[in-house]
């Protein structure tokens, strides 16, 4: 390989005061792109969990990953966008994201509390264009016994990176406890270097031929699924779940055995039974599913640091007359053959198969396998002859964060046994169906190192099945993540002219020439009409970047590139940016019923930060399956030209009148959201739209305080903080004195002092961004919109809903407020502790049947 460092000649490096700008590699660029499409979406995270036997000093642990940023370009690489197209800029130094939680005075179950905590380290966003995209999080289980959460971004960073980290981790702490200065041998080369690599002639000419391999082998395919439980809806929301089963020591021993003595490896032996068993529950023999290669075939390249995975499609044709020993040497055969040609960019290769888009599943496979990476040897502080090491790596282990295909195996090998894991959407298979699959699994693994021919039996109860996991002949093992599925084109596949273009005005007519123009002419398609598809007449998405630049740069307005997705044409994007269609806002179903059964009326549910998509679930399902429950939700933040609370409601109403045309209304909205959603439905009012109900959880309305004369906003007062009080007391009761540290730390950081002060501090590079950034921002512009709001009557039925934290008292008035504006209200307390208790188990339950009792009779 040929080395470009960035004092080479060679390198594309541009220096910006200690940071130099680097052109991405096809993976990077291919996460951009899934960024731009799903921000902060988690399943573009690796998120590893160190286990780490001895005292962990945080100093001494800072000091180690400060030189790990420093050795490590990539940990210092940000990804930001450059007319419509990414680019690294690698900084000289960046500060780290460390957190510290002391788990060993809790009570009970401390690695449950460890296994929440990591899950919602794992899902936290990372702003792409701010560096590191790493953070670490040191959980104190007990003396001598922590939990390291290693959270990295997909775009700097894979599984195989996670094992380069901890072996150079527990090496360099292991010196500096002792004093030492650490002297790791630099690294051969860096990520930066790589990626230019990858457009060298020579390796450009390798991966044309392997694209013609693919282009050749993949033709004719049907794209692979199994069938699901629930209907593929369009327009749906993704939501995982993960199963998790454990094989024993001696079944992971023997299949190792097997399949040595047949000259494959495990991975060939896994993906071999994965087969039989698709095949059998699809009654396809013409099966493709996917997998990871390492990419880092290169001996140089093995203790860099950075994204090199590439995903391949693994086809195979079974005979029904095949006995397991030729399934098992076509399987290899079929792998080995895919390795061989492993240089062509999985985005490539999609497009080339041109296949149809619908938008949810990663074409042209739904199933993928793969084998977990691990280190060969457990790894420990080096100490000297003698004397014991002062930690040392017991576990590597990876959070479950989502997938970009419908089942995602993982085999993850360990001294007790293997475990097979598997990451499946939950809004297309049922758990029970899942479960199955693995039992199918291990039954047929049984089968095969019994040398018995494993002919997969029939599926039990639940639909359709799939097991399997991952390691590779010559793939190297992949990282914990699915990482392809947008297909995205090669960078230069578009002319690139940077005409000027005059400025917006308000209206989608104004507009109308000059997005057409800009569409016309980053197409190639002077004919090209308002309502044509941009993907129908060749566009692809790192193409539609380009133009979202292009547009954005021209109109001096924002376009989230998810929205030109779902815009589709000049026409409809046109009445997007003219304020012809709801801007901010996305639709998605939580619930909705049997295509056999009788509809019921549905919900419409008002949230306000992105990550709350989810609370309503449970709700939703109290309420039945026989009524359809969507949530609406604004993009990231208040749009600038919504800057009342009434025009805000108003693109709501817009959204929610395009979903759903006919029909009563019904709203939820919880918390500030709450004040939003009574907006909504006494506009819909007031256009004569029938609106059934509207449902207010823990939402004060927000005069309440501030109407009272300045003696009885005392006395309101005075008991509103007795009422608090008194919750706390009862969360103290139940939970232990633990409760009121973590309710201290909760008010110390969303309290909006400390939250200027970080941002002002981010501002003079004195703080790291915090990843809760985007959500109080939003929080506090719909506060300032809710302060700033003068409700007005609504005579249709309402709903109030206390949750156990909302105070009551004489002083104190039940309905929160929302007496003098709702004639036709009702108020319920339900079970349940915190704010968001109300969304409890028991608390849904309370909920639904009062909703049930005013209106689904």
């Amino acid at each position: 390989m040929r080395h470009f460092t960035q004092e080479s000649p060679a390198a594309a490096g541009e220096v910006h005061g200690d940071a130099f700008t680097a052109r991405c590699s096809h993976s990077q660029t291919r996460f951009w792109l899934l960024d731009q499409l799903r921000p902060g979406d988690p399943s573009l995270h690796v998120a590893a969990r160190w286990r780490i036997a001895g005292r962990l000093d945080a100093e001494i642990l800072t000091r180690a990953f400060r030189l790990l940023l420093d050795r490590h370009e990539a940990l210092r690489t940000a990804i930001v966008g450059e007319g419509g197209r990414p680019v690294q800029r690698i900084a000289g130094t960046v500060p780290l994201a460390f957190s510290e939680i002391d788990l060993s005075g809790l009570p009970g179950d401390r690695l449950g509390e460890a296994r929440e905590i990591a899950a919602s380290e794992a899902g936290k966003p990372f702003d792409l264009a701010r560096a590191p995209l790493l953070r670490v999080t040191l959980l104190r289980l007990g003396r001598g016994d922590s939990l390291l959460l290693v959270t990295a971004h997909h775009s700097v960073c894979d599984g195989w990176s996670m094992v380069v980290l901890a072996r150079e981790f527990v090496s360099i702490y292991g010196a500096l406890i002792r004093g030492q200065l650490p002297a790791p041998a630099p690294p051969a080369l860096h990520y930066a270097d790589f990626a230019e690599w990858e457009v060298s002639p020579a390796l450009a000419e390798a991966a044309e031929r392997d694209l013609a391999f693919w282009a050749q082998s993949l033709r004719d395919l049907t794209p692979f699924e199994l069938p699901p439980d629930h209907p593929r809806r369009p327009g749906r929301e993704r939501r995982f779940a993960a199963e998790t089963r454990q094989l024993s020591a001696d079944l992971g021993a023997r299949m190792e055995a097997c399949a040595r003595a047949r000259g494959a490896t495990p991975f060939v032996l896994a993906c071999t039974l994965l087969f039989g068993l698709l095949s059998a529950r699809t009654g396809r023999s013409d099966i493709a599913i996917g997998t990871q290669v390492l990419g880092r075939d290169e001996i140089e390249l093995e203790g860099v640091v950075g994204t090199f995975v590439n995903t391949l499609v693994l086809r195979t044709h079974l005979g029904a007359e095949q006995g397991f020993a030729e399934r098992l040497a076509a399987t290899r055969r079929t792998i080995l053959d895919a390795c061989d040609h492993a240089l062509a960019p999985f985005d490539r290769v999609v497009q080339a198969l041109a296949p149809c888009r619908d938008g949810l599943r990663p074409p042209p496979v739904s199933v993928n396998i793969r084998m977990r990476p691990t280190p060969q040897a457990t790894p420990s502080g080096e100490a000297s002859i003698g004397e014991p090491a002062p930690i040392r790596l017991v576990d590597l282990d990876y959070a479950a964060t989502g997938s970009f295909f419908d089942l995602d195996l993982e085999l993850a090998p360990g001294e007790a046994g293997w475990r097979l894991i598997c990451e499946y959407d939950a809004g297309l298979y049922k758990v029970e169906t899942v479960a199955g699959l693995l039992a199918d699994f291990e039954q047929a693994a049984r089968a095969a190192v019994g040398a018995r021919l494993p002919d997969p039996v029939p599926l039990a109860s639940g639909g359709g099945g799939v097991a399997a996991e991952r390691e590779a002949a010559s793939p190297g093992a992949g990282q914990p993540k699915a990482e392809e599925a947008a297909a995205s084109a090669p960078t230069d596949a578009a002319p690139d002219a940077e005409t000027p273009a005059p400025s917006a005005s308000e209206g989608p007519d104004d507009l109308l020439p000059m997005i057409r123009a800009i569409w016309r002419e980053m197409l190639g398609r002077p004919d090209l009409s308002d309502d044509e598809d941009f993907f129908a007449a060749g566009g692809h998405s790192l193409l539609a970047a380009r133009v979202v630049a292009r547009i954005e740069a021209a109109t001096g307005r924002t376009v989230p590139l998810w929205s030109f997705f779902e815009a589709g044409t000049v026409a409809r994007l046109c009445a997007l940016l003219g304020g012809e269609a709801a801007a901010g806002v996305r639709h998605r179903s939580l619930q909705e019923p049997p295509p056999t059964a009788q509809a019921r009326p549905g919900f419409t549910a008002i949230h306000h930060a992105a990550a709350d998509q989810e609370l309503y679930r449970p709700l939703s399902e109290a309420l039945g399956a026989d009524h359809p429950f969507a949530t609406l939700q604004l993009e990231s933040r208040v749009p600038p030209h919504e800057e009342t609370l009434e025009r805000l409601a108003g693109a709501y109403r817009d959204a929610i009148d395009a979903a759903q045309p006919q029909g009563p209304i019904r709203l939820v909205g919880f918390c500030r959201s709450g004040v939003l959603a009574f907006e909504i439905a006494r506009q819909f009012a007031q256009g004569g739209r029938d609106v059934a109900l509207v449902v207010l959880i823990d939402c004060w309305e927000p005069g309440y305080i501030r109407r009272f004369t300045p003696r009885a906003r005392v006395r309101v007062m005075a008991a509103y903080r007795r009422g608090r009080l008194a919750a706390l007391i009862r969360h103290v009761r139940r939970d232990g004195l633990g409760y009121l540290g973590s309710r201290a730390h909760l008010w110390f950081r969303s309290h909006r002092s400390w939250r200027g002060l970080r941002r002002a501090l981010n501002r003079v590079g004195l703080a790291s961004p915090s990843p809760e950034d985007a959500f109080w921002q939003l929080t506090d512009e719909l506060d300032a919109l809710a302060l700033a709001y003068e409700p007005r009557p609504h005579s249709g039925p309402v709903l109030i809903v206390r949750s156990e934290s909302v105070p009551v008292g004489p002083a104190l008035d039940p309905m929160l407020g929302w007496r003098a504006y709702a004639e036709n209200s009702q108020s319920v307390s339900v079970p349940g502790f915190g704010h968001e208790g109300a969304f409890s188990p028991a608390g849904c339950r309370v909920m639904a049947a009062k909703i049930s009792l005013m209106a689904c009779r």
